[in-house]
C-alpha cells in the first residue's frame, strides 16, 4: 500500500478524531469508512431532493424551532 501526506486544517482533524469508532482507529480508516458509507447511499430521487432544498431553504430564512420547542409542541415536557 501507498501511503501519502495531506494536509489538513485542524478543524478536520478535530472533526476526523471525533468520528473515530475507536480512539486507536487512524484517520486512513475513518476516511475510509466514511467513503464507504457515501459510496453506498442510494441516489436522491427529485422529490426527496426538492424536500432537502427546501429545508435548506427555511434554515437559511430562520424558519426553525430548537429543540426544546419540538419537545413542547409534542407535549413532552
Amino acid at each position: 500500500m501507498s501511503a501519502s501526506t495531506i494536509q489538513l486544517p485542524e478543524s478536520t482533524i478535530h472533526a476526523l478524531d471525533n468520528l473515530k469508532a475507536l480512539p486507536e482507529e487512524s484517520y486512513a480508516e475513518v476516511i475510509e469508512r466514511l467513503i464507504t458509507l457515501c459510496s453506498e447511499e442510494e441516489e436522491l430521487t427529485p422529490e426527496a431532493w426538492a424536500r432537502v432544498q427546501k429545508a435548506e431553504e427555511e434554515f437559511k430564512t430562520g424558519k426553525t424551532y430548537s429543540f426544546e420547542e419540538i419537545k413542547r409542541r409534542l407535549g413532552d415536557e
